[in-house]
């Protein structure tokens, strides 16, 4: 359990000033961490028991010293510290043996206890160096206090550590792949259009060259949404995705679903235009486009389950590769916690909050390195399916482009065909993904420039709410007099 034990005993002179205490320390540290026999055990405990396993698991113990601490006597008459039963003495015998941190509270004028007149099981009590709380200084004692008790005490909450995974790269093996595949598609794809028979109709189109040039219109699409976005509404779509990226990954999802929308419908009324001349070719598109949306629905279901675990766990540790939309997303989440906070903040509070600033710098300075790799580390580091892609996405339309002079036993000039789809398709994505490439430089120096700033206002903002400031005492040898520590220690 750890945390602080508070000694006292009651009185009308210590109590309510205990109580007080109680709850500032209590409101700092958390109630679990700070022990007061009244607040802190159950009705129906054995004390005893209680009050013994608290004083050997805290971490602290504070002696609450009252003006007559020392001169207190029961109704006998007897001092209540010489008393075998007396549970003030018992606690702090029960910590100086255990070798618990002891620190004495004196209140207002009290002074130190003199070891000659402590009994011999507490007189180690009179070497401890004290603490002084006053009724006018009361809020800045406390909170040198307090600046002493978070070396001494352990924290309630600690950070789980990150696990430095790096993220997974398919390496030479999706590059094997790619390679096989797109050299199988450029064979069989001819095979297939040249041992099939010729169209029926003189005049009707073969279905290879109408989804060849379907494709290139296609990567035609892509590119100009790319030079669109990338170029021409660089900044817009910047400001817009830095607003979409502050909200929730629920209202990210609704405001951008309509591009992926869009390619569906295009892929499904291409799949609808060649059903009736090819329904092999149809099937095999529709085939396709479930690979292609099955995953991506999954990742979308996934991305907002996880979005709302990150919320209620916050703060998690942030991966140094996280993506912008996730770091944006953990700055929101810092930011909207910080505003609902009231000065001082918990322990706990700042720590956390801490915590996610260390996370998040350490993020936003990767964004930072990445904004200067080349086009090939970025193309295999953070673009390989893509690129895989890509290639793929060539071959098939060389293939097709191929496969339709096959099919009609055509000369040279129709052969000249697949080489110009293959320069234009490698024209059109080569060109697409240089946009990709200069627009992902440029967001992430927007963004390292933009996330600095904001981490830099946040960690204003918690020190702001973490005053007033708790600096430790820097004088232990202070004398009593001056109403902050002790007299000087005998030689």
């Amino acid at each position: 359990m750890g945390g602080v034990f508070i000694n006292y005993r009651r009185g009308p002179r210590a109590t309510d000033a205990v109580h007080r205490l109680r709850e500032r320390l209590s409101r700092h540290f958390g109630d679990a961490q700070v022990f007061l026999d009244t607040s802190s055990m159950l009705p129906g405990s054995r004390y005893p028991d209680d009050l013994r396993r608290r004083v050997r698991e805290c971490e602290v113990l504070l002696v609450t010293i009252p003006e007559g601490w020392l001169e207190a006597r029961d109704t006998s008459g007897e001092r209540c510290l010489d008393r075998a039963g007396d549970w003030v003495r018992h606690e702090i015998e029960l910590a100086l043996a255990a070798g618990k941190t002891v620190i004495p509270l004196l209140l207002d004028a009290a002074e130190p206890p003199s070891p000659e007149l402590l009994p011999a099981s507490i007189r180690d009590l009179s070497l401890r160096h004290a603490h002084r709380v006053t009724a006018d200084g009361w809020d800045a004692a406390v909170e040198e206090l307090i600046a002493t008790l978070e070396i001494l005490v352990a924290p309630e909450w600690v950070p789980i550590p990150s696990e430095e995974r790096l993220p997974r790269q398919p390496g030479r093996l999706l590059g094997w792949a790619t390679g096989l595949l797109a050299a199988s598609l450029c064979v069989l794809v001819p095979w297939a259009a040249a041992a099939g028979e010729p169209p029926t109709e003189p005049d009707g189109a073969p279905v290879a060259l109408l989804l060849a040039l379907a494709s290139l219109m296609l990567m035609g699409i892509v590119l100009s949404a790319a030079l669109l976005s990338c170029g021409l509404m660089r900044r817009p779509v910047q400001a817009w995705e830095r607003d979409l990226q502050d909200a929730t990954q629920e209202n990210y999802l609704r405001a951008t679903y309509p591009v992926p929308v869009f390619l569906l419908l295009f892929a499904t009324i291409l799949v609808v235009r060649v059903w009736g001349q090819s329904p092999g070719f149809a099937v095999a598109l529709t085939l396709g486009m479930c690979i292609a949306v099955g995953p991506m629905a999954a990742r979308f279901v996934r991305s907002l389950r996880r979005d709302r675990e990150r919320w209620v766990s916050w703060p998690e540790a942030v991966p140094v590769a996280a993506p912008v939309a996730v770091v944006r997303r953990e700055i929101a989440r810092l930011d909207v916690r910080t505003r609902e906070w009231g000065a001082p903040i918990r322990r706990e509070q700042r720590d956390r909050a801490r915590f996610a600033l260390g996370e998040l710098t350490s993020a936003v300075t990767a964004h930072g390195r990445a904004a200067e790799r080349g086009r090939l580390p970025w193309l295999r580091e953070t673009q390989p399916w893509a690129f895989s892609g890509y290639v793929l996405w060539l071959a098939l339309t060389f293939a097709l482009t191929l496969a339709w002079p096959l099919s009609l036993n055509g000369g040279v000039r129709l052969y000249a065909a697949p080489v110009a789809a293959g320069l234009a398709g490698f024209g059109l994505a080569w060109t697409t993904m240089e946009c990709a490439y200069r627009y992902q430089r440029w967001q992430r120096r927007m963004f390292h420039a933009e996330a600095m700033t904001r981490l830099a206002l946040l960690e204003e903002r918690v020190g702001t709410l973490s005053h007033p400031p708790r600096t430790r005492l820097t004088n232990p040898d202070r004398s009593a007099g001056n109403g902050t520590g002790t007299a000087p220690l005998p030689r």
